[in-house]
C-alpha cells in the first residue's frame, strides 16, 4: 500500500499525519528498549539490547516449554514485568483486568486465552496457564503476531495494511474491504505521566487517546472530526452522508463501534461503489 509522506520538518512542528505519526512512534519505541534494559537485567546486558532469538530469550522459551509444555510459538516473546501499584491508573486498552482473546499467530489460531493490550508499551500480553497450576506473564513478540481479539475488538499487526520500513503497531479493525482498498482503522495509546502527588506517588497513566484512520486507495487519512471524515469524498456525495448519520442518530466524534461499522458500511455500498 502506498502512503504519502509528508516533508521532514511538518513532523517537528505538529503534523499529525500517520508518516509522522510513526515516527514518532520510534521514539516511543527506542523508550522502550531503554526501560527494557534498566528494568530488566536479566533479558539483556546494559551494553546492548539482545534481540528476542538472543540466548538468554531462548532460554526463557526453552525452560517453560521443557518443564510446563507450552506451545513454543505461543511463548516466542519476553517475560513481561507488570507497572507498579504505586503508578495510578493503568496502561491497559479499556480494562485492567484479563480478558478471554483469541491469538493468531504465523498463521496458527491459539483461541481462549488471557490476554491484555499494554498500550503504553504497545504490547500485546498474554497469561498463559501453565502445568500444576502455574501462570507465566509473556509480552508476546510482534515479529509473530497477525493479530489478536480481545472480548469484540480485532487488533491487526500493521504489517497486514503498511510496507514493511513501518513502525511496527496493532490498530482495530472496524471495518475492510478486501485488498485493503477502503476500510476505518482505529489506534489507541497511552503515556505515562511523571505527575507526582499523594495519591499517585510513582505518576500515573493518561487517559486513552484515540485515532481514526480511513483507509482509501492506498492513502491513509486521520479523520477523528466528522469534517475531517467527510472530506475524503466527492462534494456531492457528503450531503448524503450527513443524512445517514442524522438518520441513524450517530454523533461521529462519540461514535460506537458499532455505529462506525455501520457508517462505513454505507460508504462502501453506497457511495464508494456508486
Amino acid at each position: 500500500m502506498k502512503i504519502l509522506f509528508k516533508s521532514r520538518d511538518k513532523c517537528a512542528t505538529g503534523d499529525y499525519s500517520l508518516t509522522c505519526t510513526r515516527k514518532r512512534g520510534q521514539v516511543k519505541y527506542l523508550k522502550y528498549i531503554i526501560g527494557l534494559l534498566l528494568f530488566w537485567p536479566g533479558l539483556a546486558l546494559a551494553q546492548e539490547f539482545e534481540h528476542p532469538d538472543s540466548e538468554e530469550t531462548k532460554q526463557f522459551i526453552n525452560q517453560v516449554s521443557e518443564i510446563y509444555g507450552v506451545d513454543d510459538e505461543l511463548i516466542n516473546g519476553y517475560p513481561y514485568r507488570a507497572p507498579s501499584q504505586a503508578i495510578l491508573s493503568h496502561p491497559y486498552f479499556r480494562y485492567e483486568a484479563w480478558a478471554r482473546g483469541d491469538v493468531f499467530m504465523s498463521g496458527e489460531s491459539y483461541p481462549g486465552k488471557q490476554v491484555k493490550y499494554d498500550l503504553v508499551k504497545d504490547a500485546m500480553i498474554l497469561k498463559a496457564d501453565l502445568q500444576g497450576g502455574v501462570n507465566k506473564i509473556v509480552h508476546l513478540n510482534s515479529l509473530y503476531v497477525d493479530s489478536v481479539k480481545i472480548r469484540n475488538h480485532l487488533f491487526v499487526h500493521s504489517r497486514k495494511y503498511f510496507p514493511p520500513d513501518s513502525i511496527e503497531t496493532f490498530y482495530e479493525e472496524i471495518f475492510m474491504i478486501p485488498d485493503n482498498k477502503f476500510g476505518l482503522l482505529i489506534h489507541y495509546s497511552k503515556k505515562y505521566l511523571s505527575q507526582y502527588t499523594s495519591i499517585a506517588p510513582r505518576g500515573r497513566f493518561s487517559d486513552m487517546n484515540t485515532d481514526r484512520w480511513l483507509v482509501r486507495n492506498g492513502k491513509s487519512i486521520k479523520v477523528n472530526r466528522r469534517r475531517s471524515f467527510l472530506k475524503q469524498f466527492d462534494k456531492d456525495k457528503r450531503s448524503a452522508i450527513r443524512s445517514f448519520l442524522r438518520g441513524r442518530g450517530i454523533r461521529y466524534r462519540k461514535a460506537s463501534q458499532r455505529q462506525l461499522k455501520e457508517l462505513m458500511r454505507y460508504c462502501s455500498e453506497n457511495i464508494i461503489n456508486n
